[in-house]
C-alpha cells in the first residue's frame, strides 16, 4: 500500500508541475490589473479592447474556414478509399498521411515560396503566381493551408468510421431501387454524422491553437488571431504579462469546451472494425493524385528545390544548383549543427522520460476509481490547451521570483514543455500497451510472491515494450518539430530546429533553412517508420 500511494504521489506531483501549476499561474495573473491600465482585472479589460475583437473573429473565422475546406476534402478521400480503393491503394493511404507529418509552419513557407511573382509556379506557368499569392495571403489562404495539413487526420477518423458501420445498410438501399445520392444520404451518412463532427470539432481546436501559420501569413494578411496577439504581449515591449495571460485563457477555454465535445464523439467512433474490400477503381486515383499534388509533392518540392539552390531568383537551373546549404548545416562549427544536435538530445530525453512518467500514470490509471479518472483527465488535457498558452504559464510559473528550481533560462525549461505537449500521446502509447497484459498474469505473479514492482518490471514491461518503443518515437518525432513553445522559452544562445528553420526564414536566408527542413522531415518520416514497423511487428 505504501509503494502504491508513493507512486500515486509522484505521478500526481509530475503532471501537478507539467500541467496544474502552469493553469493555475494563467488564471492568477489574468485576474491581476493590465499593465497597460492602472485598475481593472486584465480579463475584464479584454470586454472593451478592439484589438482582442477582431483577433478573436479571426481565430474564429480562420477556425471555421478551414473546418469548411478539411471536413470535405477528408470525406471524399475516405469514400474514394473505402468504396472505391485504387491499385496499390496501402501506397495511396501512405501518400495521404504525409502532408500530417509535414509541419504546418513549413507547409506555410513552402507555398510562400511557390507562389509569388519570383515564385516557382510562376517559373513554370507564367501568370498564376501573383493570383495564388493574393489567396495565400489572406484569411482563408491561412486556413487552407491548415486544412492542407489536418485533412489526413480527418481522413483517418472518418475511414475508421465507415469500417466501424454496417456495409449491409448501403446494399440494401440500392436492392431496395435507391438512387447513389440516396443510399449515401440513408445508408452512409447517419454512420459517419458523429465522425464528421468530432473530425471537426479537432480541426476547429487546431487551427485555433496554430502559432506558425498565422505568424509567417497573417501580416502580409492584415489579419490578426489570439495566438499572435498572445506571443506579442510576452515579447514585444512594453511586456504585458497580464494580458497575455487573460487571452490565453480565452484561448484556452474554447479549446477545453471543444476538446469536451470532442472527446465522446471520439468514443462513439469506436467499434467493430469490419475488414470488407471494395473491388478496385482506376479513376479513383486521379483526385486522390490531385489531392498529393496539393499538399504533399508541391510543398516538398518547393523546399527541396530552394534547399539546393544558390539563389531564390535565379531559379530552377542546373547552375543555381548546390550542395553548401547542406555541408554548413551539418558542419560542426556552426551554429545549424548546433540546433540539430540540441534538438536531438532534447527529443531523446524527452521521449525516454516522458514515456516512463505515462507508464507510471497509465498502470495506475488501469486500475480504475475516481482518482484514476482525475489523473486520466490530466494527462489527456493538455491536447485542449494550446502550446502558445502553456508557454506563458511556464514562464509564468518557472520564473516565478519565489521559484528558485533551476529550469527557466536553460534546456531544461524547452525539455519540460515538450514533455507537457507531448504527454497526452505518451499516455495513449502506455495504456495501449498495459492493456494488452491479462489480469491472469498479474495475479498469477503475486501468487508466486512478487511485488509490484518486480511484476511491473517482469511482466508489463515484456508484453508492453513494443507499444511503449511507438510512442517513444512518436514523442521525438513530435518535439523534433514544436514551434511555439521552442520560440517563447528558448535561453538565450540555443536554438532547435523549429526556431532555426523559422528565424532564417524570416531573415531571408532561405536556402539554409529549406535544407534543415529536409533533415527534420526526413528524421520525423524516419522515426514514425520505426514505430509503425514495431507495432506491425507486434
Amino acid at each position: 500500500m505504501m509503494g502504491r500511494s508513493l507512486n500515486r504521489l509522484l505521478v500526481f506531483g509530475i503532471l501537478g508541475l507539467l500541467v496544474l501549476a502552469p493553469l493555475a499561474t494563467i488564471v492568477f495573473e489574468a485576474l491581476q490589473p493590465d499593465a497597460s491600465h492602472h485598475h481593472g482585472m486584465a480579463l475584464l479589460q479584454l470586454g472593451v479592447d478592439q484589438h482582442f475583437i477582431h483577433a478573436l473573429l479571426g481565430t474564429a473565422g480562420m477556425a471555421a474556414l478551414a473546418v469548411v475546406f478539411a471536413l470535405p476534402i477528408g470525406l471524399m478521400l475516405a469514400l474514394l478509399m473505402f468504396y472505391a480503393p485504387p491499385k496499390f491503394s496501402l501506397l495511396w493511404e501512405g501518400l495521404i498521411l504525409i502532408p500530417f507529418l509535414i509541419p504546418p509552419y513549413l507547409t506555410a513557407e513552402a507555398w510562400t515560396l511557390l507562389v509569388g511573382p519570383v515564385g516557382l509556379i510562376e517559373q513554370l506557368i507564367h501568370g498564376l503566381g501573383t493570383p495564388l499569392e493574393n489567396f495565400l495571403y489572406s484569411l482563408a489562404g491561412m486556413a487552407a493551408v491548415m486544412a492542407l495539413h489536418l485533412t489526413p487526420l480527418v481522413y483517418i477518423i472518418l475511414r475508421a468510421a465507415l469500417q466501424n458501420g454496417d456495409f449491409r445498410l448501403i446494399q440494401a438501399a440500392r436492392v431496395h431501387g435507391a438512387g447513389l445520392w440516396r443510399a449515401f444520404r440513408v445508408g452512409v451518412l447517419p454512420l459517419v454524422l458523429p465522425a464528421l463532427a468530432a473530425a471537426g470539432l479537432l480541426v476547429f481546436l487546431d487551427t485555433s491553437a496554430e502559432f506558425g501559420v498565422p505568424a509567417l501569413l497573417s501580416g502580409y494578411a492584415g489579419v490578426t488571431v489570439l495566438s499572435t496577439s498572445i506571443e506579442a504581449a510576452t515579447n514585444v515591449w512594453p511586456v504585458n504579462l497580464p494580458r497575455a495571460s487573460a487571452i490565453g485563457l480565452v484561448l484556452c477555454t474554447l479549446g477545453i469546451v471543444a476538446w469536451f465535445f470532442y472527446r465522446p464523439l471520439a468514443n462513439e467512433n469506436r467499434g467493430q472494425i469490419h475488414q470488407l474490400r471494395y473491388p478496385s477503381r482506376w479513376w479513383s486515383m486521379f483526385p486522390l493524385a490531385t489531392f498529393v499534388l496539393i499538399a504533399m509533392l508541391l510543398p516538398i518540392g518547393a523546399v527541396l528545390a530552394v534547399s539546393f539552390e544558390k539563389a531564390l531568383t535565379v531559379g530552377l537551373k542546373f547552375s543555381n544548383f548546390t550542395w553548401h546549404h547542406y555541408h554548413h548545416i551539418l558542419s560542426h562549427q556552426s551554429s545549424a549543427f548546433g540546433a540539430l544536435e540540441t534538438s536531438l538530445e532534447l527529443a531523446a530525453l524527452v521521449a525516454f522520460g516522458t514515456m516512463v512518467a505515462a507508464l507510471l500514470t497509465a498502470n495506475i490509471v488501469r486500475r480504475g476509481g475516481r482518482f484514476a479518472a482525475f489523473l486520466d483527465l490530466l494527462a489527456t488535457l493538455p491536447m485542449a490547451i494550446p502550446g502558445v498558452v502553456l508557454a506563458v504559464g511556464m514562464i509564468l510559473f518557472w520564473n516565478a521570483p519565489w521559484n528558485h528550481l533551476p529550469v527557466f533560462g536553460t534546456t531544461a525549461i524547452l525539455g519540460v514543455a515538450y514533455a507537457t505537449t507531448t504527454f497526452p500521446f505518451a499516455m495513449r502509447y502506455a495504456r495501449a500497451g498495459l492493456a494488452q497484459i491479462p489480469p491472469l498474469l498479474d495475479n498469477a505473479s503475486r501468487v508466486h510472491g512478487s511485488g509490484p514492482l518486480r511484476t511491473f518490471l517482469k511482466v508489463h514491461i515484456p508484453i508492453a515494450w513494443p507499444m511503449l518503443i511507438g510512442g517513444a518515437t512518436v514523442v521525438f518525432a513530435l518535439s523534433m518539430r514544436e514551434l511555439v513553445a521552442s520560440l517563447m522559452l528558448q535561453p538565450a544562445g540555443v536554438q532547435v530546429i523549429s526556431t532555426y528553420i523559422y528565424a532564417n526564414f524570416r531573415q531571408g536566408v532561405i536556402g539554409d533553412g529549406m535544407a534543415m527542413s529536409v533533415i527534420g522531415v526526413l528524421s520525423s518520416a524516419l522515426i514514425l517508420g520505426v514505430a509503425r514497423g514495431l507495432l506491425l511487428r507486434r
